[in-house]
């Protein structure tokens, strides 16, 4: 045989040993990313990055619809596989908020995932700090977790021989988890947590005059935990949030208003029927309807740590009465007499400061329930009789503006 050829066969040979040599060195490695440990909840889109144990990343890949990702050809040797998301998450909720609560208080126990959801500040250890940024962040969405939107468990591995010079490596399911999620949201993408019920408070209104809009819990219950979403309509102009309950915070955020409610002593809260969360002040801007809504993940968290499912919110919706004129009238109250509760109406026909008094039948004041500058309009107080003894009392009301006015109905307590 030619030497020449001899030797470019013998080239080809070694380079053929060589690659093969090559390729039993390596492995492929195979593994699947799923939300809290539910093997039917996969998360896909997801980038995963294989990691030497120089911390150099060696390859990228993202899982599938199925959260399954695969990394061909790994040479031999360790590995750790981190992930990330930079896809939108549901949050969390303020029942998670308590379930931490419960959590450092010694009342309840959380596995590892919900411990890696609750280390928003990325720090490794799960703190009241951790549980004061939840609170903050639920309140004003634009706080940024250190920890990022997004927590995944990091998993290392050592790719050698198998039995087989080429096996693949699978393995286990690895979990991942909003930030902040200890179970209340648990599915990504299309599972927000349900909202307590809502009922709408209609009013009528004249465009553009200030109103004042009481946001009320309908169903009485206690409570550990408050946390509500109110979108406001585009054409209500919002002038002024008050809290009616102590300790409760309110922030307004772009046309929402959220609310929350939390005692870090685990203490709850004790509403009646038809208390006052907060009174929204503002004005409708134009002539249409002006309808509140109630926002997913809105809640109410009872002692337990469950969602009250019979709790109700109510909620402003507002009709709007154009151009039109109002006389100065004291119409009187509804229901009369009554026990304890009672709506008295009156209309104005100019803005002015607007006094209201109670007197007794001996001609003593025994209330003013209301001093203060109103718009026009017709209105509606709701004037609570708990303290006065059954009989018979006067309501004034005054109006000083552009013109004076006064006027007096009568009003029975009967108990």
């Amino acid at each position: 045989m030619d030497k020449h050829i001899l030797n470019g066969l013998m080239t080809v040979i070694t380079t053929l040993l060589i690659l093969s040599t090559v390729e039993a060195q390596t492995v492929s490695v195979s593994g699947k990313y799923i939300y809290h440990d539910v093997n039917q909840t996969p998360l896909s889109n997801v980038q995963v990055s294989l990691v030497n144990k120089n911390n150099q990343v060696i390859s990228t890949t993202v899982t599938n619809t199925d959260g399954i990702y695969l990394f061909p050809s790994v040479p031999y040797g360790d590995y750790t596989i981190k992930a990330s998301s930079n896809q939108p998450t549901n949050g969390y909720t303020m029942q998670d908020c308590f379930s931490l609560l419960l959590y450092l208080s010694g009342f309840k126990t959380l596995n590892d995932i919900q411990k890696l959801a609750a280390d928003v500040d990325n720090n490794n250890v799960v703190n009241r700090a951790d549980l004061n940024l939840m609170i903050a962040k639920y309140l004003n969405h634009s706080i940024v977790f250190p920890a990022g939107d997004w927590k995944f468990e990091k998993v290392s591995f050592t790719a050698k021989a198998g039995k087989s010079m080429a096996e693949d490596i699978p393995l286990p399911p690895s979990n991942g988890t909003s930030s902040g999620d200890l179970g209340s949201v648990y599915s990504p993408g299309n599972k927000p947590a349900e909202a307590i019920s809502s009922t709408y408070s209609s009013s009528s209104v004249i465009s553009n005059s200030s109103v004042e809009l009481p946001v009320k819990l309908s169903a009485g219950t206690p409570v550990s935990s408050i946390g509500v979403t109110i979108e406001c309509p585009a054409n209500f102009k919002i002038e002024q949030i008050t809290p009616s309950i102590q300790g409760l915070s309110v922030n307004m955020e772009g046309n929402l208003i959220r609310a929350t409610w939390l005692d870090l002593t685990t203490t709850s809260l004790d509403l009646e029927n038809s208390t006052t969360l907060f009174v929204i002040k503002g004005k409708v801007t134009d002539n249409s309807e002006s309808i509140f809504s109630l926002a997913e993940n809105s809640q109410l968290i009872s002692k337990s740590g469950e969602v009250i499912n019979s709790a109700k919110i109510e909620i402003p919706k507002l009709a709007i009465q154009q151009n039109e004129t109002f006389a100065f009238a004291l119409k009187g109250n509804f229901p009369n007499p009554f026990n304890t509760t009672t709506k008295i109406i009156y209309s104005l026909p100019t803005a002015g400061n607007v006094e209201m008094k109670i007197f007794n039948i001996q001609g003593q004041l025994v209330a003013t329930p209301i001093k203060s500058y109103q718009e026009a309009g017709l209105k509606e107080f709701p004037f609570d009789g708990n303290n006065l003894r059954s009989g018979v009392y006067f309501c004034t009301i005054s109006l000083k503006g552009d013109k004076n006015f006064n006027a007096t109905s009568r009003m029975v307590v009967a108990r």
